[in-house]
């Protein structure tokens, strides 16, 4: 690799400014994985994954790992154009653990489709996201709201579940916060 590519993939992902200041997350880094990569092999991957290759869970944990959002489109794009039933589950199923917040956009969908199990998973995207502290309980508040009056009863019981989550992040949160503060008042 011509170490070049390092400065275009900096710039391509925003961690060099018109002003060639640069930074970095573990965000950017896993989006520069993912260019690395290749777009394209991460949506293949994800349709090995549903297909239930040989493999198929280690490659589900990689995807775990980096969070490619040419991943999550590639699972919304499989929900929406497979006709089968549990191959659309399964692609909302490893949407749950490749997702970030990027994904939120879907689950309204996913929530209001007619099979209890793309419901079930749906709302485990959020479970995931809630429980991975990858979005906080106000990007979610309408969904939650949605979904604690859904008809699907683990939707609603899941619903009550991530509230309660969002609720006790938000505690822990505000004690971490007072400690702080006291230590440096």
């Amino acid at each position: 690799m011509n170490l070049d590519n390092w400065v275009n993939i900096a710039r391509e992902i925003g961690c060099i400014d018109e002003h060639g200041q640069e930074s970095s997350s573990s965000d950017k880094a896993r989006e520069a994985i993912e260019i690395l990569l290749g777009k394209d092999f991460l949506k293949e991957a994800v349709r090995y994954y549903v297909s239930g290759g040989a493999g198929s869970e280690l490659l589900r944990g990689v995807l775990w790992q980096l969070h490619p959002y040419s991943s999550m489109e590639e699972c919304y794009r499989i929900f929406k154009t497979e006709e089968d039933v549990q191959t659309k589950r399964d692609a909302v199923e490893l949407l749950r653990v490749v997702a970030d917040r990027r994904a939120l956009k879907w689950v309204p969908e996913f929530l209001a489709h007619e099979d209890q199990g793309i419901q079930n998973w749906g709302i485990g995207v959020i479970d995931q996201l809630i429980f991975s502290e990858l979005c906080d309980g106000d990007e979610v508040s309408s969904i939650i709201q949605a979904a604690k009056q859904h008809e699907n009863e683990h939707v609603r019981e899941k619903a009550e579940y991530i509230l309660s989550m969002v609720v006790a992040n938000e505690e822990r949160d505000n004690v971490l916060q007072a400690h702080y503060e006291s230590k440096n008042a």
